[in-house]
């Protein structure tokens, strides 16, 4: 079951996992790009001021909630007890369950340690997934060589982990060049997947704060509640000025 929820003026699509990893493993064996946007709240800050970069995300086959948060008016709680895709979590179930395990990525981000991270995360989840390159990216490099890098890897999946608004501008202008099946972008949202990777200190164990750093490090629990109240807020000041 698909649908979609309106939040500040931006149709996200809400599905279970199970109809995500449906669809993955479709776009993984038809003939075009498909891209797929995890957003963030500022994603959806920058759509609702900016009606063409609005136009730019709308491009993606799935405009998927990327953070919790963006779900604040909802029962997360139900969200979750009912599968649903309610973070970019999801994006480590849908490698768990790849028809063809034995798939390629590669990673494009704008942090060496991220790239580490990421690549870490994505063979916890699928072992047999294989890492066929990576790109250090910059405003400073030459797109075209970017894409020729990618396009001599032809990787299955592309992962693209970069700053909001340059992430979806440089997907969306390269989209027809890029010899991939499927395109995932997760840039401001990729710390909370990333957050899985963090080992907790030795001396935190010992002084038993083993599950508080969980807690705090991992599960973020103070984070998503603080940011969730903050984007309430930024929701009802659009709904009043949209009213006005």
């Amino acid at each position: 079951m698909q649908s979609v929820v309106n939040v500040m003026g931006m149709e996200i699509d809400m599905l279970s996992n199970d109809v995500f990893i449906e669809k993955i493993n479709a776009y993984l064996n038809d003939d075009k790009l498909d891209v797929i946007f995890f957003a963030s709240a500022e994603v959806i800050n920058r759509s609702a001021e900016n009606e063409k970069y609005h136009e730019l995300v709308d491009r993606a086959e799935l405009f998927l909630p990327g953070e919790e948060a963006l779900l604040t008016n909802y029962k997360i709680d139900i969200l979750k007890d009912a599968g649903m895709v309610v973070s970019c979590k999801s994006f480590g179930i849908m490698l768990e369950n790849l028809q063809k395990q034995d798939r390629t990525i590669y990673i494009v981000s704008d942090d060496s340690s991220d790239i580490e991270n990421l690549k870490n995360y994505c063979k916890k989840n699928q072992p047999q997934l294989r890492i066929i390159g990576s790109c250090i990216y910059s405003e400073d490099m030459e797109d075209a060589a970017i894409v020729n890098e990618i396009n001599t890897c032809i990787p299955d999946i592309l992962l693209v982990d970069l700053r909001t608004g340059v992430q979806e501008s440089w997907i969306m202008e390269h989209v027809n060049l890029l010899n991939a099946k499927l395109c995932v972008a997760i840039g401001g949202v990729a710390q909370i997947i990333m957050a899985e990777e963090k080992k907790i200190p030795k001396w935190i164990r010992k002084i038993g704060l083993a599950g508080l750093y969980e807690k705090i490090a991992v599960e973020r629990i103070p984070q998503k509640f603080f940011k969730a109240r903050f984007f309430r807020k930024r929701i009802d000041i659009y709904n009043t000025k949209k009213d006005e």
